[in-house]
């Protein structure tokens, strides 16, 4: 009330200011009432909120205790079960040293005669085993290199397509020189030649796992051979004509040994006449793969050496009409042969019947 008339009226009849203030004191109070109740309705909605994700996180938490539960009984489990096999592990030592203990003792009681035999059956059974493993290998050994001959033209006088022609061995395709033909053929006739010879030799040995005496080195596009045994003060020889000829030579003289050291390893005997037929020879050693007769012949001491092998290919490189050129080439195949260790050191003269030659 605004005025002290209505304030101390007798309450029938209100002036307009007092009217006024009790409609504003109403509407006022209709407000509150209106916040009062949205707040009632916000705490509802939030203590309902709640009680759901006290339920969610109850049960979450159950769900992880009865998982905690489960792989403690797991785990349990599988304690009993290791223990149980630790129990096993050490009852079947025990069983195994009684048993061993007993096999000593029967061991112990057998005769020398019967121990002997049992011996001699295990010794004849992994023979068996190591000649049909040989055998099996010498198989796949045959059908590579004949693989490999088959590539590279190297055949029979009688399926070469060239047999017409002339009676030559060839290696792709290339005539081999004959004896008299070293001196004549043109140099890099020659040079490829040697070089396909190297080049399937190489891979024929590859597949025959063959150690050679002598090691063919390749630097850039030229060919070296060595001596294999050597580690200290190592030299080497061309294998290419372009070089120095007495090195050529005794290059060639080596790569024709160790052709023919394949041979003999095949159980194929190369005469020294025959020792500069390299494609002919490689083609017997690829056929002795499929004879096992030469089996016995392998056994036999390789009775070649690189003397005389250097003296054929000396034959080779030998002019009658010129003798005098013939000996200086002589002298400096002696001097390669004392530079590449294959000679005594000692010997001076150059006479090739003395005895100082190194035997491979």
């Amino acid at each position: 009330m605004k005025c002290g008339v209505c304030k101390g009226g007798t309450g029938r009849g209100y002036c307009g200011a007092c009217v006024q203030d009790r409609m504003c004191q109403h509407e006022w109070l209709s407000n509150v009432v209106q916040e009062r109740t949205a707040h009632v309705a916000q705490s509802g909605w939030t203590a309902d909120r709640a009680q759901q994700l006290y339920e969610y996180q109850t049960r979450r938490l159950q769900a992880r205790r009865a998982r905690v539960a489960e792989l403690k009984a797991r785990i349990h489990e599988r304690e009993q079960q290791i223990a149980a096999a630790r129990k096993w592990y050490r009852e079947l030592s025990e069983l195994n040293k009684q048993n061993s203990a007993q096999q000593l003792e029967n061991n112990t009681g057998l005769s020398t005669k019967q121990e002997a035999q049992e011996q001699s059956q295990a010794t004849q059974g992994a023979l068996e085993r190591v000649e049909t493993t040989a055998t099996a290998l010498r198989a796949d050994r045959l059908v590579l290199a004949s693989a490999l001959c088959t590539v590279v033209g190297l055949r029979t006088v009688e399926t070469d397509v060239f047999a017409g022609v002339d009676e030559r061995a060839r290696l792709f395709g290339l005539p081999w020189p004959g004896i008299d033909d070293w001196r004549k053929f043109p140099a890099d006739y020659i040079n490829a030649c040697v070089s396909h010879s190297v080049h399937v030799f190489s891979v024929l040995a590859h597949y025959l796992h063959l150690q050679t005496p002598f090691a063919v080195v390749k630097r850039g596009s030229r060919l070296f051979i060595r001596p294999s045994w050597r580690q200290v003060d190592v030299r080497e020889a061309a294998l290419s004509i372009d070089d120095d000829r007495a090195s050529f030579v005794v290059g060639l003289g080596m790569l024709f040994y160790n052709i023919a050291f394949m041979c003999h390893r095949q159980g194929v005997r190369v005469p020294v006449e025959q020792v500069a037929d390299a494609v002919e020879n490689m083609r017997l050693a690829v056929l002795a793969q499929a004879e096992p007769e030469n089996t016995a012949r392998m056994r036999l001491p390789f009775a070649l050496d690189i003397y005389t092998v250097v003296q054929e290919v000396m034959r080779m490189y030998t002019d009658p009409a010129h003798p005098d050129a013939d000996s200086e080439l002589r002298s400096r195949v002696h001097d390669e042969l004392r530079r590449l260790h294959l000679c005594d050191d000692a010997v001076d003269s150059v006479d090739y019947e003395d005895d100082n030659w190194a035997i491979i």
